[in-house]
């Protein structure tokens, strides 16, 4: 692969064990490097990485609140020596034409940056539906010229914004979750953090409780397009609902959550005191 634009594929990882096999299959196909930023795996993902085969860095790092997620793949893409970066999931999978796509642009390519489109799956089938078609992000830069802000939903801010992003044309596969169950265990995991971006737009109050899952149902389903995808995308438009809910409802809670401590105080005192209870 000598006489090109080396590449890297950077991701992040937690107990990926059922994912890493085939994630590593399709890199390995694509780049020159890889490599990993674990936050604590338990489920023998580290032990595949150290005896797959390839040259993988790995790097044991838990995620923290206050950098979150960009700081999970900063790390990443501090540690990549390559002088391309793909920023992946475990669960993605690049496309035959992708990888074209991507082995031209680097190599010709005046830019910073690319953008390129998913296909998202959600419960084991493609649904480009719901404002999922609607992800276009530059998630593959050139090494020294790209970084990655916010906490959670992160993103990649390019140097020299859209003048020195180009757009590819092929399309990552994104698997997303094994089970309707690990996609509700996703959204608790991502509870807390959201919380805190809700809370610092200001209080929250009862009619944001139902005003906000409302409108994220009719935005997936309605306006969208989740519709168009019968029961599947029906799911898909509840989820949202009930996502967007569950976030909210832990605002409230933080917000005006009593400390365990007080609600101890209200149970003791009503009881005797000591010096007035019967011997």
């Amino acid at each position: 692969m000598t006489g090109r634009p080396t590449l890297a594929a950077v991701a992040i990882a937690k107990n990926e064990r059922r994912d890493i096999v085939g994630f590593i299959d399709n890199v390995r196909r694509v780049v020159d490097e890889v490599v990993i930023v674990d936050d604590g795996s338990t489920d023998g993902t580290l032990e595949f990485l150290r005896t797959c085969g390839m040259p993988v860095t790995i790097i044991e790092r838990r995620l923290e609140p206050e950098g979150g997620f960009a700081a999970q793949r900063n790390t990443g893409l501090d540690a990549a020596t390559a002088d391309w970066l793909i920023h992946m999931d475990i669960d993605e999978r690049i496309t035959p034409d992708l990888a074209r796509d991507i082995h031209a642009a680097i190599a010709d390519m005046p830019m910073n940056g690319f953008r390129y489109r998913r296909l998202n799956f959600f419960l084991h089938r493609p649904f480009p539906a719901g404002g999922w078609q609607n992800w276009n992000n530059p998630q593959l830069g050139r090494r020294g010229h790209h970084r990655f802000v916010n906490a959670i939903h992160e993103a990649v801010e390019v140097e020299g914004g859209d003048a020195m992003t180009g757009q590819l044309s092929g399309m990552m596969w994104h698997l997303n979750d094994d089970s309707y169950i690990e996609r509700i265990g996703k959204n608790v995991n991502y509870a807390p953090a959201t919380a805190r971006g809700i809370m610092a737009r200001g209080r929250v109050r009862w009619w944001h409780l139902l005003t906000a899952p409302m409108t994220a149902f009719l935005k997936a389903y309605v306006l969208r397009g989740a519709w168009r995808h019968g029961t599947h995308g029906l799911i898909f438009g509840l989820f949202s609902l009930t996502s967007r809910f569950n976030h909210y409802a832990t605002a409230w809670d933080i917000q005006n959550q009593l400390p365990r401590e007080e609600l101890e105080r209200q149970c003791r005192s009503g009881w005797p005191t000591e010096s007035g209870s019967e011997s």
